[in-house]
């Protein structure tokens, strides 16, 4: 029975399956300003670049996933990296809205502000308001594993631009996935 349900649930996705090597052998001339030398991180399954200064703040853990965070050191803004797996290979749309439950459940709120397909990333780039923090964060699936990253911010206090700016080109310098070379 699983092998008869489990072609259905990928083809409702309607997102192929990103090729995440072909995605690294693209990436070229990052913006690297204000962040440190990229790095695997095995906690959450991907090459992270954090901003030089910013703070690791405990690992957070659950059943099916695992957040990494680093503080601005003002502490207004935020780099994350969830890794979290599926019970299914389900598509872009229902691992959003699984992001989104989750992030009622911890926060008692998430509002989805805005949502773009974008083919380059391959994934979903949302913005998304819970309780206490707005996330800018991409969103990619790889089978059974997904991530998110982003750069957030507390909706209560104002945004520092330049730790934002900062924390962006840390979101998009993370590469999800485990490296060729784990050891760059």
């Amino acid at each position: 029975m699983l092998a008869a349900v489990l072609p259905l649930v990928q083809g409702c996705c309607g997102q192929p399956r990103p090729n995440l090597n072909q995605i690294r052998a693209d990436w070229k001339n990052p913006d690297t300003r204000g962040l440190t030398l990229p790095a695997f991180n095995p906690d959450v399954i991907a090459v992270c670049d954090p901003p030089i200064g910013w703070k690791p703040d405990a690992l957070k853990t659950g059943p099916n996933h695992i957040h990494e965070v680093w503080l601005s050191p003002s502490g207004a803004t935020a780099y994350g990296v969830i890794h979290f797996t599926m019970p299914l290979p389900i598509g872009l749309n229902l691992a959003l809205s699984g992001f989104l439950s989750e992030m009622k459940t911890t926060e008692g709120e998430a509002k989805l502000l805005s949502r773009e397909d974008d083919a380059n990333l391959p994934g979903i780039r949302f913005v998304a308001e819970g309780g206490l923090y707005r996330i800018h964060a991409n969103l990619i699936i790889d089978g059974w594993d997904g991530w998110t990253v982003y750069a957030g911010t507390f909706r209560a206090k104002p945004v520092a631009p330049d730790e934002f700016d900062t924390a962006v080109r840390a979101r998009e310098n993370t590469h999800v996935g485990r490296p060729e070379n784990p050891d760059r």
